[in-house]
Order: C-alpha cells, then structure tokens, then sequence
C-alpha cells in the first residue's frame, strides 16, 4: 500500500479506537476548526508533527512541523507553497512520492455531494484550504 493509501488506512484504524483532537473549546474559528478535523491526526494538536499517526507507528516519517514553515522560508509564510501542498492537485508526480492526503480533491468531492448548498464545488474547495492556511499563518512560532 503507498503513503497515500497507508495514511488512509491508519485514519480508519485510529477512528475505529480512539478519539480525534479537538480544541478545548468549541471554535467559531473556520480555519482552526479545519486543521482539528484535517490536520491535527499527523501534524499534532500543536502542529510540530506529532500527531497520533506518528505517535502510534502508522507513518514512516514525522510530518513537517507547521509552526515552523515561515522561519525555514527567511521568516516569510510560504503562502503558495502552503497551499499547493495542502490541495496537491497540481502537485506534478516526478516530484516525488507524496504522503499527504490530496485535500483539494476531497474538498472538491465533498462540495459535489451536495452535504451543503454549493454553487461551486472549486469555490467551497478553495474556501476551506484558505481557511486552513490563514490558522497555520497564525501558529508560526518565532524565531
């Protein structure tokens, strides 16, 4: 089984006994939301990378530590970058292997099941990774 599958996989075993990360107290915050229900399972509650997948076995490498994606960039959130990665539909395969889920299909799929009113499944897709971009903007840590 691939990384992409692998992480699939592991999701449903750690759904099946365990409980997902959720923030302390419920948020109206769209993007904070969308990293607890997305993210936190391999990057950590606090995004450093050690989510319950890794904890447990399930990936064979430690996810990127979020908080830390502007000071590896010359202390410049690396917006575009950030957002390939995390919709990963034009990620190009000679690049490498990829481990992540391809959110930006799953959000396109989840906008044309019709779960909600969605004029446009691309626009809902958009929306959540901008969402989710604009929390991992906020946890930076400092250099």
């Amino acid at each position: 089984m691939g990384g992409f599958g692998r992480v699939w996989g592991a999701v449903a075993v750690v759904a099946a006994g365990a409980s997902f990360a959720v923030p302390a107290q419920p948020s109206d915050d769209l993007g904070q939301r969308e990293y607890f229900s997305s993210c936190a399972i391999c990057h950590g509650e606090d995004g450093r990378g050690n989510g319950r997948l890794f904890a447990t076995g399930f990936l064979s490498r430690k996810p990127s530590d979020l908080t830390a994606l502007a000071a590896s960039n010359g202390d410049v959130f690396p917006f575009q970058r950030v957002y390939m990665m995390i919709d990963g539909r034009g990620m190009i395969a000679a690049h490498g292997t990829r481990d992540m889920p391809i959110w930006g299909t799953e959000y396109m799929a989840e906008g044309a099941r019709g779960a909600l009113v969605v004029v446009d499944p691309q626009a809902y897709a958009r929306a959540r990774i901008l969402a989710l971009i604009d929390y991992l903007g906020r946890i930076q840590a400092p250099r």
